[in-house]
């Protein structure tokens, strides 16, 4: 394998921006999350209940989203961008309701930030090599099949 295209090369490499747009996509999702269930509060027994079931749900779709793009699939970014879609589309919905202005200030300006970090060239750059190296892997076991 060459070495300017080893996994771990280009994985040491870019991982500040990959980790940065992870974070800050999963914390636009929490403050989503946070806003909904201020908006449409369960009973108090339950309150515990939702919230782990949708950490939960959050954490699964982002890392299997995140999991296809290491593994070299660009497409799999457009379901991260869906979902900081939606994160803005809950905080602009409800945006003066009864949460503080701050959440709802906080609440637009993680999924926006994690929309520039998926856009910028070193994220980019990312994809490519991540694409390179899944033909890479394609072609080594069709070699040693």
């Amino acid at each position: 394998m060459n070495q300017s295209l080893d996994f771990l090369t280009i994985l040491r490499r870019h991982f500040p921006v990959f980790i940065a747009a992870f974070f800050l996509a999963l914390f636009s999702l929490a403050v989503s999350q946070i806003l909904l269930l201020e908006f449409y509060p369960p009973s108090l027994d339950d309150y515990g209940i939702y919230m782990m079931l949708g950490s939960c749900g959050i954490s699964l779709y982002l890392c299997g989203a995140n999991l296809l793009v290491i593994r070299g699939r660009p497409w799999a970014v457009w379901l991260v961008v869906a979902a900081m879609a939606v994160c803005m589309l809950v905080v602009l919905v409800h945006w003066g309701r009864r949460a503080p202005d701050v959440m709802y200030s906080i609440g637009l300006l993680l999924p926006l930030a994690a929309l520039l970090t998926l856009n910028s060239k070193r994220y980019r750059a990312m994809l490519v090599a991540m694409v390179e190296i899944r033909g890479q892997r394609a072609a080594w076991r069709k070699r040693f099949k």
